[in-house]
């Protein structure tokens, strides 16, 4: 119960110091319909799950958004990177090489709804890019992760840090991910597109 309770505190002051030692960052608008709807075309698909990697990781810049009459972004939320090479909780590095645990950039195709050898769900992605062709050899999955979900509210400028709850995977909320396997199971030709800024 003792070690319990000095878990807790010990990560309420984790966040509270990530709150502290990270600076203001403001805020910034979504992307604007026309580029997603580029980024639809560019993918050949009717939804895409688009992350900025340019944004930190204490900002959503995880957004569904559905290519119809008009086009919508129909979610967002955070979404963490891999905690690889000189990955800072705020900027990721970016790599394809098996090993790395560091985040990909490019279009993925999601293949299939599964389970990791943690238990955890995930759904499996395959890169369609030169720079995530690795991404099946090194398990890059969409998954849940109790770091996201473990706030109901956001802690404005506290970029999460960096955990193996990453090792280039998009790790995201639980509600998150309950929206996209929903989203998959209707359509099963959603895409995944990771840039670094338009």
């Amino acid at each position: 119960m003792i070690s319990l309770l000095k878990k807790f505190l010990i990560f309420i002051l984790i966040f509270v110091f990530l709150v502290v030692w990270n600076r203001y960052v403001p805020s910034r608008n979504h992307p604007e319909d026309e580029i997603m709807n580029e980024m639809c075309d560019k993918v050949n698909a009717t939804t895409i799950i688009a992350v900025d990697f340019s944004r930190p990781s204490c900002e959503d810049r995880l957004y569904i958004y559905r290519n119809s009459s008009p086009g919508a972004i129909i979610y967002t939320g955070p979404v963490l990177h891999g905690c690889g090479g000189k990955s800072t909780p705020r900027t990721p590095e970016f790599s394809n090489q098996i090993g790395s645990n560091c985040s990909s950039l490019g279009v993925y195709e999601l293949t299939e709804i599964s389970k990791m050898n943690n238990g955890y769900p995930c759904i499996k992605l395959r890169g369609l890019s030169k720079t995530n062709s690795n991404a099946e050899a090194r398990h890059i999955y969409i998954h849940p992760s109790i770091m996201v979900s473990l706030l109901p509210f956001e802690i404005y400028g506290a970029c999460f840090p960096l955990t193996n709850s990453s090792e280039g995977c998009f790790a995201v909320s639980y509600q998150a991910f309950r929206k996209i396997k929903k989203l998959f199971e209707i359509d099963p030709k959603i895409k995944l597109y990771a840039y670094n800024g338009i």
